[in-house]
C-alpha cells in the first residue's frame, strides 16, 4: 500500500510539474515571439521612413523626410513618393522562421498605407523584413533546460517526500494491523489505541473495538455455555452411573430392580430433554437446516399455542387472556415462531402466582411488522437478572437458591429464533407486579388485511 500511495502522489506531482513546465515554456515563448515580431515590424517601418528618393528623378521632390521611393533588387519601383496615412495603422501579415547561411532567421511581412502626393485613395504597400533569431532560440533553449532541470530535481525531491509521507501516514495503520494480528482467543480483551491513530481512522478503530467487544462477549458466552452444558450433562450421567453401580453391587429382588430402572429412566429422560434442547439451540442458529418462510395466519398460530398452554394454566387457576385480531396474515418461519410463543407462554404460566393472570396480545404495528407481548402477574424479576435472561443455562430460580428443574435454555432459544427472523425481543419486569416480554418482527410481504374483533 505504501508503494501505491507513493506512486499516486509522485505521478500527481510529476504531471503537475510537466504541465506547469509546458505552460511556462509556451507562455514565455509566445510573449518573447510577440515582442520579437513587434521589434522587427518597428525596424521595418523605420527603414521605410529612412528611405530617401534618388535625385536623378525629377518627379520626386523631397519635403522634409515624408517622401520616399522603395525599390526592389532589380530596380523596380515599389512605392511612389507618398505621404503615410496616419489614420491607417500598419499590419503584420505573417511571420515565420527560416534558415540562411547556417543561421536562424525570423521574417515578418508588414503592410502599411500611404497617400499619393497627387491625391487619390490610400495605397497598401508590403515590406518583408528578416533578422537573426539566434538570440531568441538561445534564450528559449536556456529556458527549456532550466525547466527540465528544475522539474527533474523537483520530481526526485517529490519522490522522496511521497515515500516518507506515505510511510509516516501508514505507520499507525501498520502498528494497528500488527496489534490486531496478535489478538487471539486469549487476548480478546485487548483494544486498539484510538488516540494513536489519525482522526480519519478513528471511526474504523472504534468499529473494530466494538467488534472485538462483541467477539469477547460471544467467546465468553460460548465458554460459559460449554461449561454449563457439561455440568448439566454430568449430573444426570453421574446419577445414572451411581444408581446402576449400586444396583449391580449385590443381588437384589425384582422390586428393587424395578425402582432402580425407574430412577434410571428418569435420569435418561432428563438427559434426552437436555440433548434435545441443545440440538434445538444449535438448529436455531443454523439457517441451512431451517424450514422455508411461509405465508401464515399469525393470529391462528398464537391461538393454537394458547390452547396448548390453557390446561397448564387451568391447573394453577391462572386466567389466560387473549387480545388479537381474528386474522393476521404474515410471512414467517412457522416452526420458529411457534417455539417462541410456546416458550413465552409456558414461562408466563410457570412463573406466575396461583390464581394469577396471563395476557397475550398480538397486533399489527402500523405497517411496520407485528408486535406480540406476553405478560403475567408473577413475582417479577430483579433488575440485576434482566441482562442475563437470554443467556443459555441462566436460571433466575437457581440464582435465588432453588432449582425448579428447568434447563435454562428456553429464553436463549427465544432470542436465537427472534434474531433469525430479524426481530427484536425485550423484557420489562417489576418485582411484585409481573413481567412482560415484547416481541417485534419486521414487516413482511403478506396478502390480505387485518380483521379486528
Amino acid at each position: 500500500m505504501t508503494r501505491r500511495i507513493a506512486t499516486a502522489i509522485l505521478l500527481t506531482v510529476w504531471v503537475m510539474l510537466i504541465a506547469g513546465g509546458l505552460i511556462a515554456y509556451f507562455t514565455t515563448r509566445s510573449i518573447l515571439l510577440t515582442a520579437l515580431d513587434a521589434s522587427l515590424t518597428s525596424r521595418a517601418l523605420s527603414l521605410v521612413a529612412q528611405t530617401r528618393p534618388p535625385t536623378t528623378e525629377p518627379s520626386l521632390v523631397y519635403l522634409g523626410g515624408d517622401r520616399y521611393v522603395v525599390k526592389n533588387q532589380i530596380a523596380q519601383t515599389l512605392a511612389r513618393p507618398a505621404i503615410p496615412n496616419p489614420q491607417l495603422q500598419p499590419q503584420l501579415l505573417s511571420a515565420h522562421f527560416s534558415d540562411a547561411d547556417g543561421k536562424r532567421l525570423r521574417t515578418v511581412l508588414v503592410r502599411y498605407f500611404v497617400v499619393p502626393l497627387n491625391g487619390g485613395s490610400p495605397q497598401a504597400l508590403t515590406i518583408p523584413y528578416a533578422d537573426s533569431a539566434e538570440e531568441f532560440h538561445s534564450l528559449l533553449r536556456r529556458l527549456a533546460w532550466t525547466l527540465v532541470g528544475f522539474g527533474a530535481v523537483a520530481g526526485i525531491f517529490a519522490a522522496g517526500v511521497a515515500v516518507r509521507v506515505s510511510r509516516a501516514a501508514l505507520k499507525p495503520l501498520s502498528r494497528t494491523a500488527q496489534q490486531i494480528s496478535a489478538i487471539d482467543e486469549q487476548k480478546l480483551g485487548d483494544r486498539i489505541d484510538v488516540a494513536a491513530l489519525p482522526p480519519e481512522l478513528h471511526p474504523m478503530a472504534e468499529r473494530l473495538n466494538d467488534m472485538l467487544a462483541r467477539l469477547e462477549q460471544a467467546f465468553a458466552l460460548r465458554t460459559r455455555f460449554l461449561a454449563d452444558a457439561s455440568h448439566e450433562l454430568r449430573t444426570p450421567v453421574a446419577a445414572l452411573t451411581t444408581t446402576l453401580d449400586v444396583a449391580l453391587n449385590r443381588p437384589r429382588d425384582a422390586d428393587t430392580y424395578r425402582r432402580t430402572l425407574e430412577s434410571c429412566r428418569a435420569d435418561a429422560a432428563q438427559l434426552r430433554r437436555l440433548v434435545e434442547r441443545l440440538m434445538e439451540q444449535v438448529r436455531s442458529q443454523n439457517l441451512s437446516h431451517d424450514e422455508p418462510p411461509q405465508d401464515i395466519d399469525v393470529a391462528r398460530l398464537v391461538q393454537e399455542c394458547a390452547d396448548n398452554v390453557a390446561p397448564l394454566a387451568a391447573v394453577k387457576g391462572i386466567e389466560l387472556i387473549r387480545q388479537m385480531p381474528e386474522r393476521l396474515p404474515y410471512r414467517a418461519f412457522p416452526g420458529r415462531l411457534r417455539s417462541v410463543v410456546m416458550n413465552l407462554l409456558s414461562n408466563a404460566v410457570e412463573y406466575n402466582r396461583p390464581a394469577g393472570r396471563v395476557e397475550v396480545r398480538l397486533e399489527a404495528n402500523n405497517g411496520d411488522g407485528l408486535q406480540l407481548s406476553v405478560s403475567n402477574t408473577g413475582d417479577g424479576i430483579a433488575p440485576e437478572h434482566l441482562p442475563h435472561l437470554f443467556e443459555p443455562f441462566y436460571r433466575v430460580d437457581k440464582a435465588r437458591g432453588h432449582d425448579a428443574g428447568h434447563l435454562g435454555l428456553g429464553l436463549s432459544l427465544v432470542q436465537a429464533h427472534v434474531r433469525a427472523m430479524d426481530g427484536l425481543c425485550r423484557v420489562e419486569s417489576e418485582p411484585g407486579v409481573g413481567t412482560t416480554f415484547y416481541l417485534h418482527l419486521p414487516a413482511s410481504k403478506s396478502q390480505g388485511g387485518i380483521v379486528e374483533n
